[in-house]
């Protein structure tokens, strides 16, 4: 446990290296034993670059006025930074290190139903795994393969969806993933969840190995969208985070238009005078049921989500609704994409175009809200 002085001082000493250095290499650890980091540790110093392992707290402090602040929210579990001045030589160095544990690492190729066969495998052996592909394919090719396996099986895999919703923009339709939380949550006991950026990602990933059930995780966005989560947070899946507090009107939302929620829930705050409450919903199935009982008492609910409307998050909070007996329900808006094919075009078009940026998402729940508040 640090004393003051020492916290200040490792402050301080973080702050200039992440400052002055034009490298620096966030890593996680997580499995090496303290032999192999020394290794790698000793790898670094021989070219001159300082590795450390961090105090991931004290870490965000220290980043946050300096030009990596947008680094923070990687820093969560076991986590590590290389500072240098030869970005080069530091990447060469740890994909070197990996490749000395290559056994924990396996590329199939473009051969999504062998990734998942490989996988299941090694789970139905006692390891944990996680099986990563291109949402598109994991969650279509693959539907049959996962259903077996961890769906009738019950094998513990944590599936990774990169490049969800649109991410993959000029590769068009074909590379698309709308569909794939309503194909995953249909999978008996598989738990789906869609983190808002990449600091509650890797929360996500740890937490799913030790849950010994099957994960999927739809990792939605494109590089460079700047953190929801500036500062630790708690994580635990199947519980709801309340980003913003507000009692008219309820934002229930997950993956990366979370943040075009939040600036939606702000530009209405300020303009019509009623309060917003911001719900990221990271865990879609099972959704957290306690949270949205405690919401209740507002007239309107609103689901924000990149993917088809129908079978998402917004049919999810549909079926919460129809299964409550309560008569005083609110209101619910589904904001998401339409079932239908869009014209390819960049990320930012593409949320546009299908009114999910903050101001199409503001013009449809101010909408929503003059026919919900007609009468008053």
């Amino acid at each position: 446990m640090m004393n003051k002085e020492q916290k200040k001082s490792y402050i301080s000493e973080m702050e200039t290296q992440f400052q002055n250095n034009e490298a620096v290499l966030v890593t996680h650890y997580q499995g090496l034993t303290m032999t192999q980091l020394d290794d790698l540790r000793a790898q670094m110093r021989e070219h001159g670059i300082k590795f450390k392992i961090t105090k991931n707290r004290i870490t965000k402090l220290a980043i946050e006025k300096t030009k990596c602040k947008d680094l923070s929210n990687l820093f969560t579990g076991a986590t590590a930074v290389a500072f240098s001045n030869d970005a080069i030589m530091s990447a060469r160095i740890l994909s070197k290190f990996a490749s000395l544990y290559a056994e924990r690492f396996f590329n199939v190729g473009i051969a999504e139903q062998n990734l998942v066969g490989v996988a299941a495998g090694l789970s139905n052996e006692g390891f944990k795994v996680v099986a990563s592909a291109q949402a598109c394919f994991l969650s279509m090719r693959c539907y049959e393969q996962v259903r077996q396996f961890s769906g009738y099986m019950g094998l513990p895999l944590v599936y990774v969806g990169v490049s969800s919703g649109f991410a993959l923009t000029y590769f068009g339709n074909t590379h698309y993933a709308l569909e794939d939380v309503s194909l995953f949550r249909s999978i008996p006991g598989m738990t789906v969840i869609s983190p808002s950026d990449s600091g509650q990602a890797i929360k996500a990933i740890m937490a799913a190995l030790d849950l010994h059930t099957p994960v999927y995780i739809r990792c939605t966005g494109v590089p460079g969208l700047p953190p929801i989560y500036k500062e630790e947070f708690e994580y635990e899946i199947g519980k709801g985070i309340v980003l913003k507090e507000g009692d008219d009107v309820v934002l229930i939302t997950a993956g990366s238009v979370t943040r075009n929620a939040l600036e939606a829930a702000d530009i209405m705050q300020f303009e019509l005078g009623i309060s917003f409450k911001v719900i990221d919903m990271h865990t879609i199935s099972p959704v957290d049921k306690e949270l949205l009982n405690n919401c209740l008492g507002a007239k309107l609910w609103v689901s924000v989500e990149e993917h088809f409307v129908d079978g998402g998050l917004g049919s999810v909070v549909a079926e919460y609704l129809v299964d409550n007996f309560d008569s005083n329900k609110p209101n619910l808006l589904r904001i998401g994409i339409d079932n239908k094919f869009s014209i390819p075009g960049d990320y930012d078009y593409l949320l546009e175009s299908n009114e999910l940026d903050a101001g199409g998402i503001a013009k449809n729940i101010i909408g929503a809200i003059q026919r919900v508040y007609k009468d008053e």
